[in-house]
Formats: C-alpha cells, structure tokens, sequence
C-alpha cells in the first residue's frame, strides 16, 4: 500500500496568527488599563477645545 502523506501548512498558520492576534490584543488592552484615564481626559479636553 502506496500512500501519500501531504503535510499541511494551514493549521499551523492559523494557529500562530491567531497567537499573534491575541498577544496584541492583550498588550493593548493592558495599555488602556493602565493608561484609560489619561487618554480618556486628554481626549476628553481636545473636544471641548474644538467646542470654543
């Protein structure tokens, strides 16, 4: 019996862009968590500038 065995390389791709997806996910969610109060008022104080 002569069988063929192809390995797939999409699994593993999948796989590791699903990884790197979620690293950044996570670094950015750390970064508003540490940061959200400063970024909310700073955003907070350029629209009330544009307001007068």
């Amino acid at each position: 019996m002569n069988t063929k065995t192809q390995r797939s390389i999409r699994l593993p791709l999948a796989a590791s862009l699903a990884a790197a997806i979620a690293l950044a996910l996570l670094l950015a969610f750390r970064g508003w968590m540490e940061n959200g109060a400063e970024i909310f008022l700073a955003l907070a104080q350029s629209g009330l500038s544009w307001c007068l």
